[in-house]
């Protein structure tokens, strides 16, 4: 299932599809699963690596290494716990920081980033994405695999990256 949900991934976006399922030695004869899907791209000359492991860890890795045409700002976006947005009361659980408030608007009305929250509102996906530049500016999304249809995100991450780069 996970297998061809990537696979498909792939094709649609023109890209490479990596796949590896080996069992990891953690000692005194204890073997744990290590599966890895794989997926590279690139849009409008930035490279894209989609990272999924299950098995000894349980995270994805999205991650985009922008060109040196483009002029990135800075911005982090991470979540609430369902707890406190109780008690803040509002409509997402994602927080946008920026110092540049035309991109915090940007993002606001990003259809990419809405379907993102409504899904942090629904699970317990937490994602930690930053655009930050470390020796290149790169975008890049982490998240657990704690949750059902883990799946669900990466299509609307990888639509907000491109969204993102046509606005830089």
């Amino acid at each position: 299932m996970y297998k061809e949900f990537f696979k498909n991934l792939a094709e649609k976006e023109n890209g490479q599809f990596y796949f590896t399922d080996e069992n990891i030695s953690i000692g005194m004869g204890v073997r744990s699963p290590n599966v890895i899907y794989k997926i590279t791209f690139t849009y409008k000359d930035n490279l894209f690596t989609i990272i999924n492991q299950t098995g000894t860890n349980y995270i994805t890795t999205i991650r985009c290494q922008l060109n040196d045409t483009l002029h990135p700002i800075p911005f982090t976006v991470n979540t609430t716990s369902h707890l406190k947005n109780l008690f803040l009361q509002k409509k997402s659980r994602l927080i946008v920081t920026t110092e540049h408030s035309n991109l915090k608007y940007f993002l606001s009305k990003n259809n990419a980033l809405n379907i993102l929250s409504e899904i942090a509102n629904k699970e317990k996906f937490d994602p930690n994405i930053t655009c930050q530049y470390d020796n290149v500016w790169s975008i890049e999304t982490n998240y657990h695999l704690e949750f059902d249809n883990w799946t669900d995100p990466i299509e609307p991450i990888i639509e907000l990256y491109k969204n993102l780069i046509n606005h830089f």
